[in-house]
């Protein structure tokens, strides 16, 4: 999981990714560099969590930190197609 996640730090509007075991987290940020929240108002990670529904996956919000709690069983396959998904939803629930 962390190969599959590892991109997330470098992305600019993420603030940290943490992980323990098979338990991922990815704190969504609007200005990394100084880690500003975005208001708790627009529910960004909200944002992220409809859209991984939609396509198949549960991202669990807590605010604006999105997680991530596959089942033991999960493939490599599956592992980047929700990385794929986490990713292409955080770059739009972030754009505006």
């Amino acid at each position: 999981m962390a190969k599959a996640y590892r991109r997330f730090e470098d992305h600019p509007h993420v603030g940290q990714v943490r992980q323990t075991g098979m338990i991922l987290a990815i704190e969504i940020v609007a200005d990394k560099s100084s880690r500003t929240n975005y208001p708790w108002q627009q529910r960004r990670g909200l944002r992220v969590y409809g859209y991984g529904l939609a396509n198949g996956a549960l991202l669990q919000p807590l605010g604006d930190v999105i997680y991530f709690m596959p089942p033991y069983v999960i493939s490599l396959d599956e592992i980047d197609q929700l990385a794929q998904i986490a990713w292409h939803r955080i770059n739009i629930a972030t754009a505006d």
